[in-house]
């Protein structure tokens, strides 16, 4: 068995996969006792490889390597951005400074498209990804996630002040402040998914809010005529493929 990590700014969450299978999953904060709860004690001696995918500081990293190790001692070891995997060629100059499960989203994209696709993880940001034909990462866009821009709201602005949330998905002009944030932020998302529509490219969406993202290019009625994709286990599927295929980039 193997243990797929995907540590992200705001959470982590874990797969334990087997014959590419996945056998169970979880996930939660770095700091709880019951990370790893959904985890039998009989299945960890079983555990053969521990792979992570992350965007955390560096204490952040050997903190949750110290949490592993409470439970085996097999070796945790670290996948990073690399320059090229397979035909898949990133776009930086320094692929290091690149978030590795954008890479790793990409790489899992890739493997499934063969061919030019949008790839978009909607998490704590949201990230937006093209590839082409051969292969070659266009590059891309970084933006707020939607909690982000709530978040920023919140603490940076004194006046805007709100406690209500709307139902999701409203984008008409608010008439208290709550639904003037979070029907503007549905709006920004619209107008995202109208953009995407215009591609004519299978667009993959990953992360949260990728449900809400494939909802509003859905009810935009401007969903790539390629197709749109939910995949939810993105980033665990191109870190399985790295995993089982390590490179030096």
């Amino acid at each position: 068995m193997k243990l797929l990590i995907d540590a992200g700014n705001t959470r982590i969450k874990w797969q334990l996969r087997e014959d590419g299978q996945v056998l169970r999953r979880g996930g939660g904060e770095l700091e709880a006792d019951t990370l790893f709860q959904a985890i039998p004690p009989m299945s960890w001696p079983d555990v053969q490889a521990v792979a992570v995918s992350t965007v955390r500081s560096e204490s952040a990293r050997a903190q949750l390597e110290e949490a592993i190790t409470r439970f085996t001692s097999v070796p945790v070891r670290f996948y990073w951005t690399v320059k090229r995997f397979r035909d898949l060629t990133c776009a930086y100059e320094q692929p290091a400074t690149m978030g590795a499960d954008r890479w790793h989203a990409l790489v899992a994209a890739w493997d499934q498209v063969r061919g030019a696709c949008v790839v978009v993880d909607a998490g704590s940001a949201i990230t937006v990804d093209w590839i082409d034909d051969t292969g070659r990462h266009l590059g891309g866009y970084i933006l707020p996630g939607r909690m982000m821009m709530i978040g920023s709201l919140r603490q940076s602005t004194a006046r805007v002040l709100f406690d209500e949330r709307p139902g999701p998905g409203d984008t008409a002009p608010g008439t208290t402040t709550a639904e003037c944030v979070f029907h503007g932020i549905n709006w920004l998302l619209q107008i995202l998914a109208s953009e995407l529509g215009r591609q004519s490219l299978p667009v993959l969406l990953t992360g949260g809010d990728g449900p809400m993202v494939k909802k509003a290019l859905d009810e935009a009625g401007m969903a790539s005529t390629a197709g749109v994709l939910l995949c939810p286990d993105l980033v665990f599927d191109g870190l399985a493929l790295v995993e089982a295929e390590p490179c030096d980039g």
